[in-house]
């Protein structure tokens, strides 16, 4: 069985996808769902985005407690951007001829081994049907509260490097396996409270998401057993300033990048060398000390 949404761009999905989940459990099991302790799971999920797009001002630290280093190893895991650069080539020389129909394939890297491949492939494609381009994306499995949303800026930002910033162009994505998790979707709470996107269906996932919540935010976190569970509750837990326990720590999907536009000098190849460039530009004042990427 297969399952189909559509939804006008990408935060719309992430925000939607979240919500239906936490609201139909009945649905998703009597469609092929299934939960299986703190997951509610679909699968084969495909998903229509119109527009590749999240919000600029989106913040990830704010909201889950994220570092830059959360960005930078999942580009550092998943791209080879040597292998990107071929394919962009490629696409851009068809689309230099005017072609209005062409498929061309990019596999992901999974470098560190502890991916576990989750994403699987990006396929670069126009269709005689569609006036955009449109980037269909494939994942084994998607965890869709933490990190759906990462995944599909990082395609946005690969679709940008290639067609250009302000392109137009959508994403057409299959997913083989996509959860919800309890604990995690808790701290969806910092950026829409629960109740307000809660349509009154009172099913069991609703009732044991609630009662996770109630934990970690009353529940001091050395107090809690499991790492996982501690975390969601230095999140939740904020001073009278809305910060979170956990730091104030911005990552706004603005500043996220996969490459920073760098003219690096001739003998200026390897990793360490481009790090230490950059980061002596950034001392000099010349370069955007909020952008994060890996180079």
């Amino acid at each position: 069985m297969y399952r189909y949404f559509e939804y006008k761009d990408s935060q719309a999905c992430w925000d939607e996808l979240n919500e239906y989940f936490f609201n139909h459990q009945v649905d998703i099991e009597a469609n092929g769902g299934f939960r299986k302790g703190p997951q509610l799971l679909m699968y084969n999920v495909i998903c229509r985005i119109r527009r590749a797009y999240v919000d600029p001002e989106f913040d990830f630290g704010n909201n889950f407690g994220y570092r830059s280093a959360k960005w930078n190893g999942l580009l550092r895991n998943y791209l080879d951007m040597n292998y990107v650069d071929l394919i962009k080539s490629e696409v851009v020389t068809r689309e230099n001829k005017k072609q209005t129909a062409y498929n061309v394939s990019m596999q992901f890297d999974n470098s560190h081994g502890h991916g576990k491949n989750c994403l699987l492939s990006l396929t670069f494609t126009r269709r005689d049907t569609d006036p955009y381009p449109i980037l269909c994306f494939t994942l084994r499995s998607s965890e869709i509260t933490k990190r759906l949303l990462l995944d599909l800026l990082m395609v946005q930002r690969i679709g940008e490097y290639v067609y250009g910033k302000d392109k137009h162009f959508s994403i057409e994505m299959f997913v083989i396996n996509m959860y919800q998790h309890a604990e995690s979707f808790t701290m969806y709470d910092s950026y829409k409270k629960l109740e307000d996107i809660d349509e009154g269906l009172n099913s069991v996932w609703c009732q044991e998401i609630y009662k996770l919540r109630k934990k970690f935010l009353e529940t001091p976190p050395l107090e809690i057993s499991y790492k996982m569970h501690q975390r969601c509750a230095r999140q939740l837990q904020r001073d009278k300033d809305g910060i979170p326990w956990s730091g104030d720590y911005s990552m706004l999907s603005k500043n996220l990048q996969i490459f920073n536009n760098i003219n690096f000098p001739n003998d200026c190849i390897t990793p360490a060398q481009r790090r230490k460039y950059k980061n002596k530009m950034k001392k000099e004042g010349k370069l955007d000390i909020n952008i994060i990427s890996p180079l």
